[in-house]
């Protein structure tokens, strides 16, 4: 249930900026939460394409001048948002798009005018000290403990230290449905044991692999509709894959791709084997200090005011089609939009993928 992202091994020259210490080789003390799955490979009978975005033990209790140690198995970040809601992941950081034309000499419809998008350094770099003791201060984990990974160097635990009582909620800054809470408590008051709570943990764990066995099973009811991924948010349960994985539909019938994943953001994306492996391998990608948003894999293809696209696999000169990111289900509108129409114009063989998620791979067949 642990996957790779694409583009986790990179290190870049923004790491410069970041502080050793901040990587250092923490050692787990008091409460440990898990950050994704403590699993070293999938339990039987769930598909290689799950994965668990939840906190174990979703809720961590501790006495006042206690320390939380939080272990990453995942690309996530412990993250205190205090007054700054949303949290931003992606946003705006000057400049604009730069002018970019399609295989047949087109430019697109975001070149030279939609902004440059990056990960936010809010989410990338290390926010407050080592110490919290108030829910309205902000604390995050950086971002870049993850990036900076690789399978012979885990990331890094992230140890906060809790000075004052109260209810302290947090998220993963890059799945926004994925929260946890911190209970402090006064001295003298009886908190579980952390044995307790890390069986607690492998409780909530039991329920996430569940729920993914049942999600596998799911299917559109609609007909000539593709579910773009499965997951929800009070298990954490996530697999990215399509439903189903290969549809058969007849000439000028019109596919209805929705995001069925309430855990995470999808594409929908057509063209050559190449350009989509290009796109996925670059999704965010460094430039400078700055990781940014590959313009081709994060904005539709088409304008937002196309509506359904008519497709017959030769569109800006390569086949080349793309949803733009499609926002969780149940995320609100102002997110961003959840479906993505396609009318299919002539028989063939149309591969597609998700450029975010590795693997999450589909195929419509028309006839």
């Amino acid at each position: 249930m642990i996957r790779a992202v694409s583009f986790a091994a990179v290190v870049f020259a923004i790491a410069a900026v970041v502080p050793a210490a901040a990587f250092g080789a923490a050692q787990p003390t008091g409460v440990v939460v898990y950050a994704g799955p403590n699993l070293q490979a999938p339990p039987p009978g769930t598909p290689r394409q799950a994965d668990a975005l939840f906190f174990y033990p979703k809720v961590a209790t501790v006495h006042v001048g206690d320390t939380v140690t939080w272990q990453f198995r995942g690309f996530h970040t412990v993250t205190f948002a205090g007054g700054k809601r949303p949290y931003p992941f992606i946003g705006p950081v000057g400049g604009k798009q730069p002018v970019t034309k399609d295989a047949a000499g087109q430019p697109f419809w975001w070149s030279g005018a939609a902004p440059l998008l990056a990960v936010s350094p809010l989410s990338l770099l290390l926010q407050g000290a080592s110490t919290i003791s108030s829910p309205s201060q902000v604390r995050s984990s950086l971002l870049l403990r993850i990036l900076t990974s690789t399978e012979k160097k885990p990331p890094a635990a992230y140890l906060l230290t809790f000075t004052k009582a109260g209810t302290y909620r947090y998220q993963c800054a890059v799945h926004t449905g994925m929260r946890g809470v911190v209970r402090v408590l006064p001295s003298s008051a009886t908190v579980p044991d952390a044995t307790a709570q890390e069986h607690q943990g492998t409780i909530e764990l039991q329920h996430t692999i569940a729920d993914v066995k049942q999600l596998n099973k799911q299917h559109p009811t609609a007909k000539s509709t593709v579910l773009v991924g499965a997951g929800h948010n009070a298990t954490g349960a996530e697999i990215t894959s399509f439903f189903p994985g290969r549809l058969s539909i007849g000439v000028g019938d019109t596919v209805t791709f929705r995001n069925a994943d309430q855990t995470d953001i999808h594409t929908v994306t057509f063209g050559p084997e190449k350009l989509r492996a290009r796109i996925e391998k670059n999704f965010i990608a460094p430039k400078g200090k700055q990781l940014l948003l590959e313009p081709l894999g994060g904005f539709s293809s088409e304008s937002p005011k196309s509506g359904i696209v008519s497709y017959d696999g030769t569109l800006h000169g390569n086949g080349y089609l793309n949803s733009g990111i499609l926002s969780p289900r149940g995320a609100p509108a102002q997110a961003g939009p959840q479906v993505f129409r396609v009318t299919f114009t002539k028989a063939g063989t149309y591969h597609f993928e998700c450029v975010i998620h590795e693997h999450m791979d589909g195929t419509v067949v028309v006839r």
